[in-house]
């Protein structure tokens, strides 16, 4: 992986600024498409856009492994660990043949315009402090997962750093399970080299998504996701590790 090359100012203040302006186009499109159809899929395409040019601008190359591991006909709960907020769009570009929705935090509905996107394409919102408004919001997931929607799971519940991953939340898993949905194993490398956390300066570079074997729930009853819970985390961090899977393909802007 090549390392991460630093540019001058003005670059930086270019891409932050294009960044910011297809954002607001994009949320705004993709909040009227979204009035017209029920599970917002046709918006979400209509994101893909603003992913791919947003990587181009920044000059960011997605490097894909293991998606040969994927049955692109089916649905998956997709859990990956998180280091940046780039983590979004390196994911979105990876799993392009799918239908992503992301389970995010409450708080985010609040920045300006682009709350309204985020919402209107379906994502599921987290209250962190409301377990039963938590509870409701995985019970939509798995009525979107049904109607040909995939989610994706940050399971550390917010962003970490260097190797080790922080301990998992359960809903995912309990979404999972409860669904009968596969859950598959992610990891993005070298995001936050490209977009540190708290900081506005994009850099570019080469970012890996490493995909590994799927994990069957379909019959596991939830009194045993710990079982889940920790054979996912192995995964996890096997292919922290660098290991499985061996075969690769790219995705780049």
């Amino acid at each position: 992986m090549s390392a991460v090359k630093s540019r001058p100012r003005f670059v930086h203040v270019v891409r932050v600024v294009a960044l910011i302006v297809s954002t607001v186009i994009t949320s705004c499109t993709v909040t009227v498409i979204c009035l017209f159809e029920q599970d917002g899929k046709m918006g979400y395409r209509f994101t893909q856009w603003w992913m791919a040019f947003n990587l181009w601008v920044s000059g960011v190359r997605v490097k894909v492994i293991g998606l040969e591991n994927l049955d692109r006909s089916r649905q998956y709960v997709f859990m990956s660990n998180h280091r940046s907020a780039a983590d979004i769009i390196a994911l979105g570009i990876a799993l392009k043949d799918f239908q992503l929705r992301f389970v995010a935090k409450k708080e985010l509905l609040k920045v300006p315009v682009f709350g309204w996107g985020l919402r209107a394409l379906g994502n599921i919102i987290i209250d962190r402090s409301n377990h039963v408004q938590a509870v409701r919001s995985y019970a939509v997931a798995g009525q979107r997962i049904r109607r040909g929607i995939s989610v994706m799971v940050f399971p550390e519940g917010t962003r970490g750093e260097g190797e080790k991953l922080l301990p998992f939340k359960k809903g995912g898993f309990v979404l999972a399970i409860e669904t009968g949905t596969p859950i598959a194993p992610i990891i993005v490398a070298n995001t936050e080299a490209v977009l540190p956390k708290k900081s506005w300066r994009i850099e570019s570079g080469d970012v890996e998504v490493r995909i590994g074997q799927p994990i069957e729930t379909a019959g596991v009853p939830v009194k045993e996701k710990n079982r889940i819970v920790v054979s996912v985390r192995n995964a996890m961090d096997e292919l922290m590790r660098g290991g499985e899977p061996s075969r690769s393909e790219s995705a780049t802007s």
